[in-house]
């Protein structure tokens, strides 16, 4: 009974696999034969089945024998290809033996590598598509392979434990068909073994040509930087002998800048098509972008409106034109069609320079009828690209570019008069004068046999004057749109953070203008690696381009969070009214110290600085520091007393010292105290926490102050009268305070007066004006009532008369 039982279950594994079998060939990838066809049912037996399987063996035997046969007729052609890169890769080898001082043919033959690598990828794609099939196919048989053994396996197990052999449960015909079905599945297997070798012996040349290729490009691109560095740094010599170059030097030159200009343009008609549909993409988005910023100028103020639209005409033109030829400079093996890429930057460095000018008279109205000084540089500046671009012998180079700089001196010296009468703004004025300066450099430069750096240095002045103009324009914009958008009076928050951030979004697109140079200019993009690459080492800080760049995006996100703590603190009393005014603008000083504080130890951090190093350096001086300032630690001490302690508020009149007037700020050091004559004095906090001093606006918040007013009369006068009429001038002012009320007092006899004093209270913010007004008063209504002011008399007695003569 346990023998039938566990052959039924060997059989019901077997069909079970059988089916799974089934399964994984019917689910194979279909670019072939398929390696299975609809089952036969499993009540047709476990023969029919293995038979099945058996046919899709032979269908994919057959398979595997048709890539064999495509694989050896692709054999020949791709030898021969083979062998013809060789030699031209021979051939690239040698001129980049010759040209290693030379960064721009470098390019060339960098470019000539892409496409003989190109060559050789399309030769050998037909062939690796057919080791990916066989891969596949390869992978799907040890898949079924292992099912197989998997089984022999479980089935050696059973019949060990049921003394039957691992086939016994099979009868004749099933046992028949599954050998005919593992033979077929190791003939498959072993065909595609070899069909595999052979097919990776027919690449192996291929792939190693691709590996050497790759190779040699990756190596030019490496050195690259340092060739540039050293094209650009070493001098040539004296230029004097440039008329007597030879004709083999101008000859090579010649044959160089032919064989460059093979790859500045395609060289078909399908590169010329590809490039016409890249460039007409370009025109219609940047058609688009232009329509879609005129519409949103028309919420911007006149001016700014009439600039932006302006703008948006020939400049605009001009940059879409440019950015439309340098995206269709993109040619099909990944590089860049370099004479494209020269005449796009070109256009958009003429467009660029022209917005950033219509922007920029928008921002200053005073240069509304006024030329911009930058059209003075885009001749020598346009025939320096073009030198560098064509790449002239060093002597040659040092001598035109000389004559272009000495007549561009000339026509500065000759119409600098005529510019200062112009009346340009003061960054205007040192656009054109640094531009002398710059052209004086250059020339400098040149005649020490630096000619192409002459030529990099009045490039970066370009650069930097367009970086400065466009920064400077587009920074008043962007405060306008941020006002537009965000008003500082329905949104005073937003409107700050967007004021804040709109610094660094100007410089931001301000550096984006400065891309066109790095197309245009000659190995500006190896030299700008450089830069990058660039570090220094102070014991355990480093800084390199990146973490200096991280710390200023830090700088400007914690300057736009203390401007947005800023603001929230002054509007604070407006959410919560019983919090006074006057606790604010301390709180508020504290808070852009704690964040500025924070950004300064994530700098420190960014920089590699070791806190637990710094912990101990700073223990270590601690004591000398707390010796040293313990003067600014009392008064930051008793400044926050001051604060918290709410004794002085901002507004508080308040004597100290002999010193009186209105408390403008107190900050963490000092308080400011405004004195009646408007002067500012600094009282040091401790100061008023040691000492004495009188708060007179503290009086249950009135700002009141005891003033007195005296005045003499006459002897005769009616002393009732007189205190009656002083008490009705101090009731009548409206900024006398009623209580305490006023009081007349009878101080004294006088010597030519009867001296009165009258006791008024009133606010101190206006003591001295209500205290004329009184005086003013006074004299009126006494001279109404016939009260005489007296002032002192002398009278003179002379001992026998006068003894002098009479006159007429």
């Amino acid at each position: 009974m346990m023998r039938t039982g566990t052959c039924s279950g060997l059989l019901l594994q077997r069909v079970l696999l059988a089916a799974l079998c089934w399964c994984a060939l019917a689910l194979a990838p279909v670019n072939g034969p398929a390696l299975a066809a609809e089952p036969a049912g499993v009540g047709d037996g476990l023969s029919s089945i293995w038979g099945s399987r058996a046919e899709d063996m032979s269908a994919l035997i057959r398979e595997i024998e048709e890539l064999r046969r495509n694989a050896e007729a692709l054999a020949a052609p791709l030898s021969k290809t083979v062998m013809d890169a060789r030699t031209q890769y021979t051939r690239l080898s040698g001129l980049l033996q010759a040209s290693r001082e030379h960064p721009a043919e470098q390019l060339t033959l960098v470019q000539q590598m892409h496409v003989l690598h190109e060559r050789l990828a399309q030769s050998a794609e037909p062939l690796e598509n057919i080791a990916a099939t066989m891969g596949r196919r390869l992978e799907e048989v040890g898949a079924l392979r292992a099912d197989m053994a998997a089984i022999a396996k479980e089935d050696s197990q059973a019949g060990a434990e049921t003394g039957l052999g691992g086939t016994a449960s099979l009868d004749t015909a099933e046992a028949k068909a599954l050998g005919l079905y593992q033979s077929k599945l190791a003939e498959a297997e072993r065909n595609l073994k070899g069909a595999s070798t052979r097919l990776s012996a027919i690449l192996t040349p291929v792939r190693s040509m691709q590996t050497r290729v790759e190779r040699a490009v990756a190596g030019i691109e490496e050195s690259l930087v340092g060739t540039w560095e050293q094209y650009y740094l070493t001098p040539s010599a004296n230029n004097l002998d440039a008329l007597a170059a030879t004709p083999a030097v101008l000859l090579s030159w010649a044959a160089s800048l032919e064989s460059r200009l093979s790859f500045a343009y395609p060289q078909n008609g399908s590169g010329w098509f590809e490039s016409g549909k890249r460039f007409f993409l370009g025109v219609l988005i940047f058609g688009l972008l232009g329509y879609l910023a005129g519409r949103g100028a028309r919420a911007l103020p006149g001016r700014w409106n009439r600039a932006v639209n302006t703008a948006l005409g020939r400049p605009w033109v001009l940059c879409g034109l440019g950015l439309s030829v340098i995206l269709a400079s993109a040619n099909q093996s990944g590089g860049f069609y370099f004479g494209f890429m020269l005449l796009g930057s070109l256009l958009l460095i003429i467009g660029v320079a022209t917005v950033s000018w219509r922007l920029r008279k928008a921002a200053v109205p005073s240069l509304e009828n006024k030329a911009s000084p930058l059209n003075r540089i885009y001749i020598p500046a346009a025939v320096g690209v073009l030198m560098l671009f064509s790449d002239l012998p060093t002597r040659v180079l040092g001598v035109v570019w000389g004559l272009t700089m000495l007549l561009f001196l000339v026509f500065n010296i000759t119409h600098r008069r005529a510019l200062d009468r112009e009346g340009l703004p003061l960054l205007e004025r040192f656009s054109y004068n640094s531009a002398f300066y710059f052209a004086l450099a250059s020339l400098l430069v040149s005649l020490a046999g630096y000619s192409r750096m002459a030529i990099l240095l009045f490039m970066l002045l370009f650069a930097l004057v367009n970086i400065v103009t466009m920064g400077s324009a587009l920074m008043a914009l962007l405060h306008i749109l941020a006002d537009r958008v965000c008003s500082s009076e329905k949104s005073p928050l937003l409107n700050s953070l967007a004021q804040a951030l709109s610094i660094p979004a100007a410089w931001m697109l301000a550096l984006l203008c400065a891309l066109p140079w790095l197309w245009a200019v000659p190995g500006a993009r190896y030299m700008l690696m450089r830069f990058f690459s660039m570090g220094y080492e102070v014991g355990g800080a480093s800084l390199d381009f990146s973490k200096g760049l991280l710390i200023l995006i830090l700088f400007f996100l914690f300057r736009s969070l203390a401007s947005l703590g800023k603001t929230s603190m002054e509007h604070l009393p407006n959410k919560i009214p019983h919090i006074e005014r006057g606790v604010i603008p301390p709180l508020r000083n504290l808070l852009v110290y704690a964040i500025w504080a924070v950004f300064g130890l994530m700098s420190l951090s960014v920089l590699g600085l070791d806190f637990t190093s710094l912990a101990v350096v700073a223990g270590g001086l601690s004591v000398g520091i707390g010796f040293g300032m313990q003067n600014i630690f009392n008064n930051l001490i008793s400044g926050l007393m001051l604060i918290f302690g709410r004794t002085i508020l901002v507004g508080d009149f308040i004597e100290s010292g002999g010193v009186s007037g209105t408390v403008k700020e107190i900050s963490i050091k000092s308080t400011v105290v405004e004195t009646p004559e408007r002067a500012l004095v600094y009282l040091p906090n401790s100061t008023l926490m040691a000492g004495q001093f009188s708060n007179l606006t503290r009086n249950k918040g009135k700002g009141m102050v005891r003033r007195t007013v005296t005045v003499g009369v006459a002897y005769g006068s009616d002393t009732a009268l007189v205190a009656r009429l002083l008490l009705e001038v101090a009731e009548k002012h409206e900024r006398v305070f009623k209580h305490p009320a006023p009081a007349v007092f009878f101080t004294n006899f006088g010597a030519s007066s009867l001296d009165f004093s009258m006791n008024v209270f009133v606010d101190f913010a206006h003591a001295v004006g209500t205290l004329s007004d009184l005086r003013f008063g006074i004299e009126k209504i006494f001279a109404e009532n016939g009260i005489e002011i007296p002032f002192p008399q002398l009278t003179m007695h002379v001992p026998g008369g006068l003894g002098l003569t009479g006159r007429a």
